[in-house]
């Protein structure tokens, strides 16, 4: 495959930084900011972000670590969920091309494989404007070439544990930024009903029992439904009702962390 445009995007390369995000925001930011998409990458981030305040760790040079700032075109500020949606089966499609196996979305755009394992994080920062979104940096990593890691690590894994394959990483760089930008730009259709349709075939725990923690308490639960807001609706087998919950009120438990159930 020839990825040779995405090379006419505003790359910036760093062999060390704190944070691909950071940087990104440093430079919005700046006095003269950019106006047009531009990818913040790295080899190696000493203080890389995840969701919730989490960190994402990965070992120098054997990894994806990246910022795209997206600047989009009217997008409403109700319709943010659907930059969340684009960018995680971005990534979904990424991996099945590469030829990894049982991939799906982590609520809201964590992407696993192999199972319950997981092979991307995503921190996605948005800067409003009015009713519409000015910018967004899209922080990805996804865990690529590594194929050890820290034993209080809950799931990780990466293509080449799941492929047995070494993967060049320039090569994957450009296809994963070309097939975002398609998705991204596709967002200007506003055809927001196929994109949730695509994002729910592809969600972890559609219509299946698994296990999850709210205000400390752990359930059997089946998700029903991710709204335009990315809020998520479980049924808790438990106790026989549907909630809707938030970013940081529900958490899916994944099997090595089961206990007592």
């Amino acid at each position: 495959m020839n990825y040779e445009l995405n090379k006419m995007i505003n790359e910036q390369k760093f062999k060390i930084i704190d944070s691909t995000n950071n940087e990104a925001q440093r430079q919005l930011t700046a006095e003269n900011p950019p106006r047009e998409d531009f990818v913040i990458r790295a080899e190696f981030q000493t203080d890389g972000r995840g969701q919730r305040g989490h960190t994402w760790e990965a070992q120098n040079a054997e990894n994806l670590t990246f910022s795209y700032v997206f600047f989009p075109e009217r997008l409403e500020v109700q319709n943010q969920f659907q930059l969340s949606e684009a960018a995680a089966l971005s990534v979904a499609e990424f991996l099945e091309k590469n030829s990894v196996p049982e991939v799906s979305i982590k609520w809201p755009n964590d992407v696993y494989a192999g199972g319950m394992k997981k092979v991307c994080g995503m921190l996605i920062e948005n800067t409003l404007s009015g009713h519409y979104i000015k910018s967004s940096i899209i922080g990805i990593g996804i865990n690529v070439n590594q194929s050890l890691w820290r034993e209080n690590l809950p799931n990780p894994v990466s293509m080449t544990n799941l492929t047995g394959k070494f993967y060049n990483l320039d090569e994957k760089f450009y296809e994963i930024v070309s097939i975002l930008r398609r998705r991204l730009s596709e967002l200007k259709k506003e055809n927001f009903p196929a994109l949730k349709a695509e994002y729910m075939k592809k969600l972890l725990g559609l219509n299946r029992t698994l296990i999850y923690s709210s205000e400390g308490k752990i359930f059997k639960g089946v998700i029903k439904d991710v709204d335009s807001h990315g809020y998520i609706t479980i049924f808790n087998e438990n106790a026989n009702e549907e909630k809707t919950y938030d970013f940081n009120q529900v958490n899916l438990i994944i099997p090595e962390q089961k206990k007592n159930i």
